[in-house]
C-alpha cells in the first residue's frame, strides 16, 4: 500500500502544458467543497482562436476590475503580459482574498508572464506568509518568483503527469481531509 501523501502548508502543482494541472485543482476544490478566494487565469478566445488570457478574481469586486485581459497572444507560442493588470487588478484580487473568510487561496496559475510585475509578485509572497493555505499551479519556467516559491519549506510541489493525475487527486483529497 502506498504511503499517504504528506503536505506542507501550501500545495502547488506543476507539469507539462495541457497535462491537467488546473483541472486537477478544480476537481480537488469541488470534491472537498473548499471555500477558496484567489484567482484563476481563463482563456480569452475570439472567433474560436486563443487570443490571450483573463485574470478572474474569486472575490467580490467591481465587475470592471475583474476578468481583465492579462496577456495578449502576438504569435505562435508568443504572448505579451499586461503588467498593469497584474500590478493593479491582481494585487487587488490578492489583497481582497487575504481579507476574505475563505481559508484557501487559489493561484491558478503563476509563471513567466508576471515575472516583471513586481507589485503582484510581492503580493503573492505576502499571501504565502499569511494564515491562508495556498493551492496553486506553477508553470515549468525559470523566474525569480517561481524559484522563491519552490525554495520555501512550507510548499509542497507536485509533478502532474497523464499517468498520475487521477491517483494524485485521490491522494490530495485524503491528505487534505487529515486533521
Amino acid at each position: 500500500m502506498a504511503e499517504p501523501l504528506r503536505l506542507a502548508r501550501h500545495v502547488f502543482l506543476t507539469g507539462e502544458k495541457q497535462v491537467g494541472k488546473s483541472t486537477l485543482l478544480r476537481r480537488l476544490i469541488e470534491s472537498l467543497n473548499l471555500h477558496c478566494a484567489g484567482f484563476e487565469t481563463r482563456l480569452l478566445t475570439m472567433d474560436g482562436l486563443r487570443r490571450g488570457f483573463l485574470l478572474h478574481g474569486r472575490v467580490e469586486m467591481d465587475p470592471a476590475s475583474n476578468d481583465c485581459i492579462v496577456s495578449v497572444r502576438t504569435g505562435p507560442r508568443k504572448s505579451v503580459p499586461v503588467l498593469d493588470v497584474f500590478n493593479e487588478n491582481g494585487v487587488e484580487i490578492l489583497h481582497r482574498s487575504l481579507e476574505s473568510a475563505a481559508p484557501f487561496l487559489l493561484m491558478d496559475e503563476l509563471g513567466k508572464l508576471e515575472r516583471q510585475a513586481d507589485a503582484f509578485c510581492a503580493q503573492v509572497l505576502s499571501c504565502l506568509n499569511s494564515s491562508k493555505r495556498v493551492l496553486g499551479v506553477l508553470q515549468q519556467c525559470d523566474s525569480l518568483l517561481i524559484r522563491e516559491i519552490t525554495a520555501r519549506t512550507d510548499v509542497t510541489l507536485l509533478q502532474v503527469t497523464p499517468e498520475n493525475r487521477d491517483a494524485l487527486l485521490s491522494s490530495l483529497v485524503a491528505a487534505l481531509c487529515e486533521p
